[in-house]
């Protein structure tokens, strides 16, 4: 197409005798063109897509042409700046207009520009470059002034794409002028640009139409296209509507939908088609300005990344455990004269009272359970710091005995923890099960003891320590701290409650075997056996951490959508374990750590963005997602 140009710009010019055989006719220049091959192609997804229930568009982008390559696209704006632009364009609606034409230029296009500014003389304002910020910033620089001359221009813009355009690239020039120049100078200008495989495309502001002819002659010539504009507020659509690289339009499906029109501009186009679960075709149909069609298609895969979710539970020797050994826990129970103290109405002690009677019920009966009381016999004015007693011993299977052991504390005395956690210690002689010590308490320490010492003392000794500040919501920061110092040298856990349910819900995480869910080593989630709770997590391969005697690891893939629950099992001193999977509904991590959140801070009027339906809000009110930790691994949307 080239060659042909060229030969007929030759011809041409060797064949006029006259000014007025000197014009390139475009009559006799455009029945002797021979259409170049149109192209086109589609750019693939920059990242995998993932579907997590909720409808999925795919942003297809891809490149025409059919007057050069397709892979790249680079397009020098050559741009008038002559003092006459004082009166034809004062607002700078050509500055706006080319600016729009950057910025419609698919961000995704392997595209490069550049400009140039021209009066009496000729500028190159930047060089091709895929900044198109920068591109911008030179063009809103110029300034009006001296004459016209577009030859000029025209070749410090073909200059630049003979040294920096890309091989195989369309290399399009975008001339903009208000007024008439140097016509000879103007067609040789235009000769070099075709020798060089430069399409012209040419605009004209102003209502005389004086220089309409030769830009139309130059465009038509190399295979361009002309618009003349009268209203300098219509620019922005006309170099918007510029044909740049002789395609008319382009079509876009999916997977054989009705196609939709793609947005157009400099070669690039972009247009928005849905998406369905599994492999998609995309496909673009371009249709040239010489009637010419091509289509090329794009496999798209959407894959499934809906949330997961997994549950752990115990079974030992058959039956339902909180552990898969022997466990023994005993509750040193706060019974100081503070806890007379009320919450809502009702005295601490009460409270407690009731809670601790009805889990001798709901704890399992594998726990073998132990009672000790500090500050029930003295009163406070006594200031007995040795008042602790063993309320009920391990060994009793009797739940019972330990209710009668709770009803019949009575508040009275001082704080003596220290010395009631040195006792315990005491309490476990001869057990080698897993051991651990719940304390419950609405204050600290009272009479002079060190309780973080003898809290890791028993830690020495393989015994947990877990803290439950108990109605502790006026206290002072630094009595939580202290009771924190406890449990962080027992190496246990400390929780605070405020009512009964909350008691409730800290006990059952203090006494039942502890377990980590991790990946890759980050801990993503954390419970105990027997409370019951289930987490939502991206698919993935994951490994379940128990703290039992000894340890146990069981390693475990989760798919999307999948609904797992890992039983754990000991039988005869042998451990097993097996997965039960089900189908979740799909929905995203976010939308479960989402609900999770508003459900857990009570407003469930924040919900309603939510579906509802795809969870199982049971489980869902008791989760512990720790959603900083999980949405780390999420695959993006």
């Amino acid at each position: 197409m080239r060659s042909v140009l060229l030969t007929i710009f030759s011809l041409l010019a060797l064949g006029c005798a006259s000014s007025s055989q000197d014009k390139l006719r475009p009559q006799y220049a455009m029945s002797a063109i021979t259409p170049g091959e149109l192209r086109v192609s589609l750019l693939p997804p920059e990242e995998d897509l993932y579907w997590t229930g909720q409808p999925v568009s795919f942003d297809v982008t891809g490149m025409a042409s059919a007057i050069g390559g397709v892979r790249y696209i680079d397009i020098m704006l050559v741009l008038d700046r002559s003092s006459s632009l004082k009166s034809t364009d004062p607002e700078n609606y050509r500055i706006a207009a080319a600016t729009s034409f950057i910025e419609s230029l698919s961000a995704k296009s392997n595209t490069h520009i550049g400009a140039v500014g021209f009066d009496s003389k000729s500028e190159l304002l930047q060089g091709l470059t895929a900044d198109r910020q920068a591109v911008t910033r030179a063009i809103q620089g110029m300034r009006k002034s001296g004459g016209t001359n577009i030859a000029a221009g025209i070749d410090i813009a073909v200059t630049e794409l003979q040294a920096n355009a890309r091989p195989g690239s369309s290399k399009l020039l975008l001339l903009f002028t208000d007024g008439k120049s140097n016509q000879k100078k103007t067609r040789d200008a235009a000769r070099r640009a075709l020798a060089e495989g430069v399409t012209l495309h040419t605009l004209l502001l102003g209502a005389s139409g004086s220089g309409a002819e030769i830009l139309h002659e130059i465009a038509q010539g190399t295979g361009g296209t002309f618009i003349h504009v009268t209203d300098p507020t219509k620019l922005q659509d006309a170099f918007l509507n510029l044909k740049t690289t002789g395609v008319d339009n382009v079509m876009i499906s999916a997977n054989d939908t009705s196609p939709v029109p793609a947005r157009l501009s400099g070669g690039s186009f972009a247009g928005t088609v849905p998406l369905q679960l599994g492999q998609n075709r995309i496909v673009a149909r371009a249709y040239s300005l010489d009637d010419q069609v091509q289509e090329t298609e794009l496999t798209v895969t959407l894959r499934d990344a809906s949330c997961a979710a997994v549950d752990v539970s115990a079974f030992y020797q058959g039956l339902p455990a909180t552990s898969l050994n022997e466990r023994a826990v005993q509750i040193v129970l706060d019974a100081s004269r503070s806890m007379w103290g009320q919450l809502e109405g009702t005295a601490k002690m009460a409270i407690a009272q009731d809670t601790l009677h009805s889990a001798s019920d709901w704890l399992p009966t594998d726990l073998d359970l132990a009672l000790r009381a500090y500050g029930s016999t003295s009163p406070s004015d006594v200031s007995d710091c040795t008042d602790s007693s063993l309320l009920m011993a391990f060994g009793t299977d009797d739940r019972s005995a330990f209710k009668e052991a709770v009803a019949s504390l009575k508040p009275k005395g001082q704080t003596p923890i220290a010395y009631a956690l040195q006792k315990a210690a005491e309490d476990f002689v001869g057990l080698q099960s897993e051991r651990s010590v719940v304390l419950v308490t609405d204050g600290i320490e009272s009479c002079g003891g060190d309780p973080v010492r003898a809290a890791g003392d028993l830690a020495q000794q393989g015994l947990t320590v877990h803290v439950i500040g108990f109605g502790m919501d006026n206290a002072a920061d630094e009595d939580t701290a202290s009771l924190q110092a406890i449990a962080m040298a027992g190496g246990g856990h400390f929780l605070t409650a405020a009512s009964a349910t909350e008691l409730k819900q800290a006990l059952e995480t203090t006494t039942g075997t502890e377990y980590r869910i991790s990946q890759n080593g980050d801990i993503v989630a954390q419970s105990v056996l027997g409370a019951d709770e289930r987490f939502y997590l991206p698919q993935g391969t994951y490994q379940l951490q128990l703290d039992s005697v000894p340890p146990q690891s069981v390693q475990f893939a989760l798919a999307p959508r999948d609904q797992l629950n890992i039983q754990l099992s000991k039988a005869d001193g042998e451990f097993s374990h097996q997965e039960l999977r089900q189908q979740l509904s799909a929905t995203s991590c976010e939308q479960a750590v989402a609900w999770q959140r508003t459900r857990s801070e009570g407003d469930v009027s924040k919900t309603d963005d939510v579906d509802q339906g795809l969870f199982d809000q049971a489980h869902l009110e008791s989760s512990v997602v720790k959603p900083d930790t999980v949405l780390d691994g999420l695959p993006p949307h």
